[in-house]
């Protein structure tokens, strides 16, 4: 993704379907990539929490990218 604009890669640490850890792999592998952190448990972590919710809707809507290692209590 070289050149694109950061791209925001969500992770959840308590996800059964995909390994916390591959956040951070996937990030590096855009290059561009932005790790927003979930600490909650479930697959899905948006709109779990409002920290999340704000983020992502600040992402999507306005393109302001999360701060660098932004994580995001459970609740």
């Amino acid at each position: 993704a070289t050149g694109a604009p950061p791209i925001v890669v969500v992770g959840t640490t308590g996800d059964p379907a995909t390994p916390y850890e591959q956040t951070g792999a996937l990030a590096s592998m855009l290059g561009v990539g932005r790790v927003l952190t979930w600490e909650g448990e479930g697959h899905t972590a948006y709109p779990q929490t409002p920290c999340i919710t704000d983020a992502v809707d600040a992402y999507l809507i306005d393109l302001t990218v999360p701060r660098e290692g932004l994580r995001c209590p459970a609740r």
